[in-house]
């Protein structure tokens, strides 16, 4: 989406995403009150509109400040950062890291004897699926502040760990 924007052209890109994307709600709203379609027929885009100017706004707070959060960054017992994320299972959503899957992070920590250190890092937004599966999933799936690989408000490139 962004191909390379960052900063203040990416605020003003998003902006204007934000805008045509309101002018669309606005022309699907006439259509339905003209009744030339009906509600139920797009129930799905409707919230996958609201959905999608949520995610613009997120972004747009990102880019106001410094492009950073803190998140909890795991190290192994030689100092290298662990790459851990929460992954969805039949079983429920599991933490994992190097192949070791946990229910929590102090159950993570009890398993491998690693650290937790809260770090800056930069962040932008992504879309977590929800229950079920197909359509289900994407109607109910939600937007979360992720960690990144670029810093969007500098164009920075600071990787993952390995």
């Amino acid at each position: 989406m962004t191909n390379n924007i960052y900063g203040v052209e990416l605020q003003e890109h998003i902006n204007s995403r934000i805008a045509n994307i309101k002018e669309s709600m606005n022309n699907r709203n006439s259509r339905i009150a003209d009744g030339m379609t009906d509600i139920d027929d797009c129930f799905v885009s409707i919230r996958s509109d609201e959905r999608q100017i949520h995610e613009y706004e997120m972004q747009l707070n990102i880019l106001k400040g410094s492009g950073t959060m803190p998140i909890d960054c795991y190290f192994d017992e030689n100092g290298n950062e662990v790459n851990v994320r929460w992954v969805q299972t039949r079983y429920g959503s599991k933490l994992v890291g190097n192949g070791i899957f946990a229910n929590s992070k102090k159950a993570l920590v009890k398993k491998t004897g690693w650290t937790v250190e809260e770090r800056q890092v930069p962040c932008w937004t992504s879309f977590v699926s929800g229950s079920g599966g197909g359509m289900c999933s994407v109607y109910t799936g939600s937007i979360a502040v992720v960690r990144w690989h670029t810093n969007m408000v500098t164009g920075e490139n600071v990787g993952y760990p390995n």
